[in-house]
Order: C-alpha cells, then sequence, then structure tokens
C-alpha cells in the first residue's frame, strides 16, 4: 500500500527524518508538543527498513535519525543493519498537485533484537501490505519524536479487525475540483474496527479531507 507513497515522501520529505512532514503543528510530526506523552503508543505498517550505512548517509527518510536516535538514549553501536524502520499511519493530500499526499504521519523506530528478521515489510505492489506494529513513542532531549517497536499488532497479510482505507468514492465534489484544475482530495490511513476494547484511541488527523465514512484518523494508546 505504502510503497508509492514512500517514493513521494523521499522528494516531498527528503530534509525530515523522524516524525513526519509537518501537517498542523500537532505532536505527531516531527516535534513534540506540551500534550505529548512520553510512552504514547501508535498503531501503524511497517513500510521501510534501512541499513546502517542509509542512516549514516541520511538518506532520504533517515535524514538526522543517528543523531535523533543517540539523544534518545541509543548508542551508536545500536544502529544496525534492519535495528531502523520506517513506520506510516496515515498521508493524505487535498489536490493532486504532488503525486499523491503532501502531509503525511511517519515515524522512524528502532527495532529490538527479538523482533529483528520476524518482521514482514510491504512489497513492490500498491496492494501490498506490511505487519501492523505497536511503536511506543518518546520525546528526545531535543523535542524529536523517537519510536520503539514494541510488538506485532496484526501481520502482513491478516489485519482484522483493521484495513487499508482511502477517501470514499465523492463524485460531484471531485468533478468540480477536476474542472478547477487542483484535482480530488485524496487520503490514506488505517481504519479498524472495535480496538477501542483493546484501548486505542481514535484521533482524527487535523486538516485532512472529510470522508462519507470514518474520518482519516490515527490510532492511539496514551500511558494512564
Amino acid at each position: 500500500m505504502w510503497k508509492y507513497v514512500s517514493r513521494t515522501l523521499c522528494v516531498v520529505c527528503v530534509s525530515l527524518a523522524i516524525g513526519g512532514c509537518a501537517t498542523s503543528g500537532d505532536w505527531q510530526t516531527e516535534s513534540a508538543g506540551s500534550d505529548f506523552t512520553n510512552g504514547t503508543t501508535v498503531l501503524g505498517e511497517l513500510i521501510l527498513t534501512a541499513t546502517r550505512e542509509q542512516v549514516l548517509a541520511n538518506q532520504g527518510l533517515m535524514n538526522g535519525a543517528q543523531q535523533k536516535f543517540i539523544t534518545a538514549g541509543y548508542s551508536d553501536e545500536q544502529i544496525v543493519d534492519n535495528a531502523v524502520v520506517t513506520v506510516f499511519s496515515y498521508c493524505y493530500g487535498h489536490n493532486s498537485g504532488v503525486p499523491l499526499c503532501s502531509h503525511h504521519g511517519h515515524f522512524v523506530a528502532f527495532v529490538p533484537m527479538e523482533l529483528r528478521g520476524k518482521l514482514t515489510f510491504d512489497g513492490d505492489e500498491a496492494e501490498d501490505t506490511g505487519d501492523l506494529v505497536e511503536v511506543e513513542l518518546t520525546r528526545n532531549t531535543d523535542g524529536n519524536i523517537v519510536g520503539k517497536v514494541m510488538s506485532v499488532y496484526r501481520k502482513s497479510g491478516n489485519w482484522e479487525p483493521c484495513r487499508q482505507a482511502r477517501l470514499g468514492d465523492r463524485p460531484v465534489n471531485d468533478a468540480l475540483m477536476g474542472l478547477s484544475g487542483v484535482g480530488p482530495a485524496r487520503a490514506l490511513w488505517i481504519e479498524c474496527e472495535g480496538i477501542e476494547d483493546d484501548g486505542w484511541i481514535r484521533m482524527r488527523v487535523p486538516a485532512a479531507p472529510l470522508n462519507n465514512g470514518p474520518p482519516v484518523s490515527q490510532w492511539f494508546k496514551v500511558p494512564d
């Protein structure tokens, strides 16, 4: 699902590493606001894994990641192949002026030793999915969000009761936007049913396009 999104990110967000493109100043992006609580968990799809060389070379989404992990308490020796991944929770764009999405929720996260080699990332096709994982978020000393993969919530190919979600069909609105030359709004996110019983809280993405059904959202657990 997110493979072509990640390619777009490398172009649109080349200067970013941990957190995501600026959306509406909310703490889920690169910098944590005053309302952020350490230990908050986000539900997201694994889309990319990095080698140590890519992290040190500041390539694409890994730009600045080494220093941000170190200021979060990790050592340089812990940054090895397959120890750093990117997790996606949503993306959206209000028009087709960009290839897909101009706003994104992505988190760069550390993978503990016990999970390395056991995680599945999305494939080369748009319909492929990676594992749905729980990522614990911490604000480092620079105020940036750093993630750690805690567990696999659902394996690739069997996300029930979750699924990939896109904006519903809005033919009249999309036709009007098409005539204006800006194109239809677009969005991708993770939609789940009944997971509130597991402690998950839906947080609607600010400023995202409206959907006919459930809104563009992210799923979080906040510590007591």
